[in-house]
């Protein structure tokens, strides 16, 4: 039988990453690096050049740390902070104006508000999680960011992702699946989360994660593609879900394989990790339907 709380933990993903674990749990535990996006309602401007990193389209600024949002004149908060590593789903959307886009566990509403940038206000923007609490902070960055005028085309909806394919199938372009997910970095930094860990933990989150991925692929349209991605260091929640995606959809979608300016490929996705990169840890795998 495993061991639970911080001796399983550390059991269980040194089992995982051997060696480099030490260094990686040292780097999880170092305080995290932002992002500042650039929020063009805001008419903000960085007040001495921004330092840019490579593969990002959106507008930002990379430093040790910023000062929290502020309102501009304009109205909107004039920056969004984030893990660098956040925003590569996003960008692996590849999104196109006019496009139908579902975020499906959109919650807090960070890459919501990039894929609203993305489709400047055509076609249409999904952006829904279960909970009303995490709802109502979706509104609030909708709010804070992006003026009325320029919401026409969101709606924000409170459905069960693992069962959404019961009433549409084969409607959206894009999905967007950031998946809740194990979070081991907030579980390192929480001690009481740590003395309640236990490997069932990372077991049971997969089974739901599985089951959102699958439902993905039957609300997406044939040809289009799903970003499924975690914050989740173990492969159970990462590769192992596109590997049982293999198992019970064969045939039915392939992978987009692609690389990025940090990070490193795995078996089926990329995944940024804090030991190398300072950003993440990140996880994601394109999906393309084919049948």
């Amino acid at each position: 039988m495993s061991e639970k709380g911080s001796f399983g933990f550390d059991e269980f993903y040194s089992q995982m990453f051997g060696e480099r674990w030490p260094r990686l749990k040292e780097a999880l535990l170092s305080p995290k690096k932002h992002v500042a996006v650039l929020n063009p309602h805001s008419k903000f401007k960085f007040l001495e050049p921004p330092v840019h990193m490579t593969g990002i389209s959106f507008e930002h600024d990379v430093k040790e740390d910023f000062p929290h949002p502020e309102r501009t004149e304009a109205g909107y908060l004039n920056y969004y902070l984030m893990d660098a590593a956040s925003l590569l789903p996003v960008e692996a959307l590849d999104l196109t104006p006019g496009e139908k886009v579902v975020d499906l566990c959109a919650a807090p509403g960070g890459k919501s508000f990039l894929c609203s940038l993305k489709l400047k206000n055509q076609g249409l923007l999904v952006s829904n999680d279960r909970s009303a609490a995490r709802r109502a902070r979706i509104h609030r960055i909708f709010e804070d960011y992006i003026p009325k005028t320029e919401q026409k085309n969101i709606s924000i909806t409170a459905h069960d992702a693992t069962k959404w394919s019961l009433y549409q199938k084969s409607i959206y372009d894009k999905v967007l699946l950031d998946a809740p997910c194990s979070s081991e970095r907030h579980v390192l930094e929480d001690s009481k989360e740590l003395s309640l860990w236990a490997p069932g933990r990372t077991k049971n989150i997969a089974v739901t994660q599985f089951a959102m991925l699958a439902s993905a692929l039957d609300i997406v349209k044939n040809g289009g593609t799903i970003v499924y991605s975690t914050c989740a260091l173990s492969r159970l929640e990462n590769d192992e879900i596109i590997r049982k995606l293999y198992q019970k959809r064969a045939g039915r979608f392939e992978l987009i394989r692609r690389e990025f300016s940090f990070g490193e490929p795995t078996e089926f996705g990329w995944q940024v990790l804090p030991d190398t990169t300072g950003h993440g840890p990140f996880y994601l795998a394109i999906v393309k339907r084919i049948r």
